[in-house]
């Protein structure tokens, strides 16, 4: 791939990323009209599924992208039509240097010409370099911590340990073992004990792990689109969501020891004098937030779910639909935002009106 390739690539993410999240944001508006108002697993499925499919679209496309070109409209060849059949009025040369505008800019950058490209390109390198190094970081402060653990019990290649420098239990894994690690001072509490463990493995069947450490690989390239920072949230919410709404469904503690269990948690972290500023790739029984307020909404979010949702499997067939319309929103939009590899009728015609203005503006000088 040219560095041109990769630079439309990255621009597709970020738009179909911005696509995704306000398509999502009319599905939360539909949930509730077609029975998937409570269906947290299910919209933590779809949400996922449009994560990958922001990511996978724009590389399939320019694999592919002599067969898209020939078999498929884009976004400029419809707004030339739309202009050559007079649905809007507009400069033609305006319109014209708007539809090139993006080609301009990739051409700006992977050249670095202009002062403005290297700045733009340093700074995000820059960053991107820091966020990466950060996560290598974290990857080592995990590995450390796991090693100094120290084993409790092993279920084929679940390893759960004890530690004493936490203060909420949390899942990760690497790419053989899934770990889970509870902090000395539950041993104490039996029922807590249990209620964790069951927690983190249902992380484990949700497949959460490996979609949060998926999303911190995304941050040094995504650290400067705020909408990457929403969709992280949802992600976060909904996993809690179908996690808590599982266990409180199908375990014998109920919720009203499932929600103490919580709570203690959440008090114990609030007095221990141990820092968890450091966000391991990982998820925890209790969200990490550097501020309490933002702990305590979160929590406070996670117990009314709890109390006033109940579990709604909804229909297979619904879920299906959902998830290949958001698929096929995305893979639309994806191969909309192509450029023309040639030029099209519509665009020799744009090119033939704007000639013929600047020849009749140089004839009416000439007079």
């Amino acid at each position: 791939m040219t560095p041109d390739t990769v630079l439309n690539v990255f621009i597709d993410v970020n738009i179909l990323l911005l696509v995704a999240c306000l398509v999502w944001t009319t599905a939360l508006v539909i949930f509730p009209l077609i029975g998937l108002k409570s269906t947290f697993r299910t919209q933590l499925f779809l949400l996922n599924g449009s994560i990958g499919a922001i990511i996978l679209c724009p590389i399939f496309v320019y694999l592919f992208s002599e067969w898209t070109s020939q078999n498929s409209l884009n976004l400029s060849d419809l707004v030339v039509a739309n202009y050559l059949n007079g649905n809007f009025q507009v400069d033609a040369e305006q319109l014209e240097s708007a539809l090139g505008f993006r080609e301009e800019m990739v051409r700006e950058v992977v050249s670095l010409k202009s002062f403005a490209a290297q700045i733009l390109v340093g700074t995000f390198s820059i960053i991107s370099a820091v966020l990466f190094s950060r996560l290598l970081y974290q990857g080592y402060r995990l590995w450390t911590q796991l090693k100094d653990s120290y084993l409790l019990k092993r279920i084929g290649n679940i390893y759960i340990l004890v530690s004493d420098e936490i203060s909420i239990p949390y899942s990760t894994r690497d790419l053989t073992r899934r770990y889970i690690v509870i902090p000395e001072e539950m041993l104490t509490r039996q029922l807590d004990l249990k209620i964790a463990i069951t927690h983190e493995l249902q992380h484990f069947r949700q497949k959460d792990i490996e979609w949060e450490f998926f999303l911190e690989v995304l941050k040094p390239l995504l650290f400067w689109n705020p909408v990457y920072y929403v969709w992280c949230a949802q992600v976060r919410r909904l996993r809690e969501y179908a996690c808590d709404q599982i266990i409180v469904n199908r375990s014998p503690y109920g919720i009203r020891a499932y929600c103490e269990c919580l709570l203690r948690t959440s008090r114990s972290q609030s007095k221990s004098k141990r820092s968890n500023r450091i966000r391991l790739p990982s998820v925890a029984l209790v969200d990490k937030c550097d501020s309490d307020k933002s702990k305590r909404s979160l929590l406070r979010k996670r117990i009314l779910m709890m109390t006033n949702a109940h579990e709604n499997k909804g229909s297979n067939l619904v879920s299906v639909f959902a998830s290949i319309s958001v698929f096929g929103i995305v893979f639309t939009t994806s191969v909309l935002m192509q450029n023309p590899k040639d030029w099209s009728h519509d665009r020799l015609m744009l090119s033939t009106i704007i000639n013929l203005e600047r020849m009749n503006t140089i004839n009416n000088v000439a007079r």
